[in-house]
C-alpha cells in the first residue's frame, strides 16, 4: 500500500514546479520538451495545452505512455510522474485550465487548432531533498557527528491515486 504522505507530496510538488518536461515516445526513443502542467488532483488529472502543429499529438496517438519530469534544484526536489495521454479538442475543459499567459501562445481557449492533453498518472517516483537549507544542515551534522544521513528521500509509488 503505498504512503499516501509520500503521494501527497507528489502532487504538491507536481502542482508547484511548473513548467515541467514532457516526455513522449518517438519510435524507439523518446522526445522531450517543456510544458505548462495543470495539476488537477481531484480530477486524477494533469492537463497540458497544445496546438495541433509539432508532432506530439502523433506521438501520443501512436504511444499513449507519457511522462513529466518536475524540478526545483533549489530546494532539491525532483517529481517524475509516468502515466497516459490522450489529446482532444475540448473548448471547455480548456477554458476551465485557462491561465492569462496561455494568450501568448494561443489567442483563445476557443483557437480551433487548440487541444488538451489529459495525462492520466500510473506510476511516480519522488526525490525530496526538503530543501537546501536542510540537506546544509544535514551534511554538517555528518560531517561533525560522522553521522551518515540521508540527503534526500527517494519514493517509488505504483499507484498514483
Amino acid at each position: 500500500m503505498p504512503d499516501p504522505d509520500v503521494i501527497d507530496r507528489i502532487w504538491t510538488l507536481a502542482d508547484k514546479l511548473d513548467p515541467c518536461m514532457f516526455v513522449t515516445r518517438d519510435g524507439n526513443g523518446q522526445r522531450v520538451r517543456p510544458v505548462y502542467a495543470r495539476v488537477r488532483r481531484d480530477e486524477g488529472a494533469i492537463f497540458i495545452l497544445s496546438d495541433t502543429k509539432g508532432c506530439k499529438l502523433d506521438q501520443i496517438a501512436a504511444n499513449p505512455h507519457v511522462s513529466l519530469a518536475f524540478s526545483d534544484e533549489r530546494a532539491n526536489d525532483y517529481v517524475v510522474i509516468n502515466g497516459t495521454a490522450q489529446a482532444s479538442h475540448d473548448p471547455a475543459k480548456a477554458r476551465d485550465v485557462w491561465r492569462l499567459s496561455d494568450e501568448t501562445f494561443f489567442k483563445s481557449p476557443d483557437n480551433p487548432d487548440l487541444r488538451v492533453i489529459t495525462v492520466r498518472p500510473l506510476s511516480a517516483e519522488l526525490w525530496d531533498g526538503s530543501n537546501l537549507l536542510v540537506s546544509g544542515a544535514k551534511m554538517l551534522a555528518e560531517r561533525l557527528l560522522g553521522a551518515k544521513t540521508e540527503l534526500v528521500e527517494n519514493a517509488k509509488v505504483d499507484r498514483l491515486e
